[in-house]
């Protein structure tokens, strides 16, 4: 992916607010009801859940195509695998 790409994604998963386990647990569901090669952008502002998504996701055989954060809000796109 070029550096300023934009992503569009096919599901977003607004998370905003909400600590763990409900932004790891929201993933999940996106990613469950997500067909492969379909594009996630999870939106947050729980500091450990910007940490844990990534690797949960990664573990789960699915791909990670940017991570940023702007205005305390990240946003972590997936791709579904």
């Amino acid at each position: 992916m070029k550096k300023n790409e934009t992503i569009t994604p096919d599901r977003v998963v607004d998370v905003i607010g909400e600590i763990c386990p409900i932004p790891l647990i929201e993933t999940r569901k996106a990613l469950n009801a997500s067909r492969c090669g379909e594009i996630i952008e999870i939106m947050g502002t729980h500091e450990p859940s910007k940490k844990e998504i990534p690797m949960a996701t990664k573990s789960s055989g699915n791909r990670i195509l940017s991570v940023s954060e702007d205005d305390g809000i990240w946003h972590i796109f997936i791709e579904k695998m």
